[in-house]
C-alpha cells in the first residue's frame, strides 16, 4: 500500500484563502456589515429562516426609549432559531450590560433588545411604577435583573406579566426574571 502525502498550500494558494475569507465576512452580516438601529434592523431584516447564522451591528444596542443611534451601544446581534417556541430571534452576542433608568411613576416595558439584562431604577417615584418584561424578541433563558433604589417615598414599584404571581420591590432589592417557554418568570437575582 502507498501513502498518499500532500505538501499542502502554496503561499500564494493560503494568501488568496485569507483574501476570500475577508471577502466573504460581509457576506454574514445583513446589510453588508453597516451598523444600523434595532429599529431599522427589525423592520428591515426581520428574524426569520432568510437571516438564520447571521449577523448585525446595532448602533443603539439597549438604549432605552431613545431610537437615537449616539444614545447606545454600538455591538453585534445574530439571528438564532429558538427550537421550543418555533420563532427566530435576534439575540445579543455579549449581554454583560447595565442601565439606570428615572421612572417617576407608570409603566416600564422591558423589552429585549431595547434593555439591558440589569436595569436599575433610580430617582424618586411620584406615583405607582408597573415594571413588565416584554414578549417580543424574547428568547427561552434571557434573563432581566431588576434593581430598586431605596427612594420609594409612599408609592409602590412591583413587577408584572409573570407566570405565577407579580413582584412588589422593595427599597435597595433586586429581582431576577427568566424568558421560559411559557413566559417570564421569578429567577434567583
Amino acid at each position: 500500500m502507498t501513502e498518499a502525502s500532500n505538501s499542502g498550500l502554496s503561499m500564494d494558494e493560503v494568501n488568496s484563502a485569507i483574501a476570500a475569507a475577508i471577502a466573504g465576512i460581509p457576506t454574514n452580516f445583513v446589510n453588508g456589515g453597516t451598523s444600523m438601529t434595532i429599529a431599522d434592523l427589525l423592520t428591515n431584516f426581520p428574524a426569520g429562516s432568510g437571516n438564520n447564522g447571521k449577523y448585525a451591528r446595532i448602533s443603539n444596542l439597549f438604549n432605552g426609549t431613545s431610537t437615537s443611534a449616539a444614545g447606545g451601544i454600538d455591538d453585534i446581534v445574530r439571528c438564532r432559531f429558538d427550537v421550543a417556541n418555533a420563532v427566530y430571534r435576534w439575540v445579543p452576542q455579549r449581554e454583560a450590560w447595565n442601565m439606570s433608568v428615572t421612572p417617576t411613576g407608570g409603566t416600564v416595558n422591558l423589552i429585549p433588545l431595547v434593555y439591558p439584562p440589569t436595569v436599575r431604577l433610580a430617582g424618586t417615584l411620584l406615583g405607582n411604577l408597573t415594571v413588565t418584561p416584554s414578549a417580543t424578541n424574547a428568547y427561552i433563558g434571557q434573563r432581566f435583573t431588576v434593581i430598586q433604589n431605596g427612594v420609594l417615598g409612599l408609592f409602590v414599584s412591583s413587577i408584572t406579566g409573570l407566570l405565577g404571581s407579580n413582584i412588589t420591590l422593595l427599597g435597595n432589592t433586586g429581582q431576577g426574571l427568566e424568558s421560559t417557554s411559557g413566559g417570564w418568570v421569578k429567577a434567583n437575582p
